[in-house]
């Protein structure tokens, strides 16, 4: 019986040996199919392109200079792929207190500020704010804390029931 048991093993250890040795000397594909950031083609906006972190938070302006308030989302359109509408918030004080208002993009224009070039600036008619609807956001619209396949635990009072408290032993 002794024997059975060691030449098992042994059987066992060669095995183990042989496919380690034979994962060793096999090449890695992970490099033939990553490419290196310094291989890769650079890329970047035409000249005329926005980049859209520079369009949030972006001042709004009336056409007579007056500024109104700032860019705070885009919509875009899931068809085209086209932006459609800009949320702006007017007013409030650090974003309490502000008034979110709708404009179609087209109403906007975008220009270079006057005072720092490297910033972008959106005019929109007043006639255009007085008349843009409030922005209210869709119910379940808000991202999910987990995935929508996935249910929430049930509450611990119809799971389990607490363990049974032992008797404190006395004390020597």
């Amino acid at each position: 019986m002794r024997k059975i048991a060691i030449a098992f093993i042994a059987a066992l250890l060669s095995v183990a040996v042989a496919s380690g040795a034979s994962a060793q000397t096999r090449p890695s594909d992970t490099t033939s199919k990553s490419t290196n950031d310094a291989q890769r083609q650079a890329w970047s906006p035409e000249p005329g392109a926005v980049e859209t972190s520079k369009l949030i938070g972006t001042k709004v302006k009336t056409v007579d200079g007056k500024t109104v308030g700032e860019i705070d989302q885009l919509v875009v359109n899931q068809t085209d792929g086209k932006i459609t509408h800009a949320v702006l918030g007017m007013g409030g004080v650090l974003g309490l207190g502000e008034t979110k208002l709708v404009v179609k993009w087209s109403d906007l224009k975008l220009q270079h500020d006057t005072d720092r070039p490297d910033r972008w600036v959106a005019v929109v008619d007043q006639a255009k704010l007085d008349t843009a609807p409030r922005y209210e956001a869709r119910k379940g619209d808000a991202t999910p804390a987990a995935s929508p396949s996935s249910t929430p635990p049930a509450s611990r009072s119809s799971e389990t029931k607490p363990p049974a408290s032992r008797p404190s032993e006395p004390k020597k």
